[in-house]
């Protein structure tokens, strides 16, 4: 799926104010677990990357079980509500590693950036409150 100019907008930490974001995963048994997540950011066309600083339990997760779901609330409104999922790919060495890293410590180089998670978005769904709610975008 190619994500789209309205998903990234949603997703943009620097456009019309700050962003929640919630990471979900689950184990291989199924049972959930979300995260608040503040790294993260559409990479390119079709991944999301987040930067792991302290992800125990939803590394673990990902490691036994690799896809996930990512909650979005932005927009121009700061009300629009977005859910994309998708498998992972964990690394901790490489170039777009490095490049991750070099973000988070560029905002406080206390973060241990200890690994980057890649969300190879394959749906996305509008979650905003309302008749569209559910809607695959």
């Amino acid at each position: 799926m190619s994500i789209s100019q309205q998903i990234k907008d949603i997703f943009d930490q620097h456009k019309n104010g700050p962003r929640i974001f919630a990471l979900a995963t689950a184990d291989k048994k199924g049972i959930p677990n979300v995260v608040p997540i503040g790294f993260l950011w559409v990479a390119n066309d079709e991944e999301i990357w987040v930067v792991d600083n302290y992800l125990n339990k939803t590394l673990a997760n990902i490691k036994a079980n690799p896809v996930a779901a990512v909650y979005a609330m932005g927009g121009e409104n700061g009300k629009e509500c977005i859910q994309v999922k998708g498998k992972c790919v964990y690394e901790d060495s490489g170039k777009d590693y490095e490049a991750a890293k070099e973000m988070a410590h560029s905002v406080n180089p206390k973060y241990p950036a200890k690994g980057l998670v890649k969300i190879k978005v394959s749906c996305a769904f509008n979650t905003t409150p309302g008749p569209e709610a559910g809607n695959k975008i």
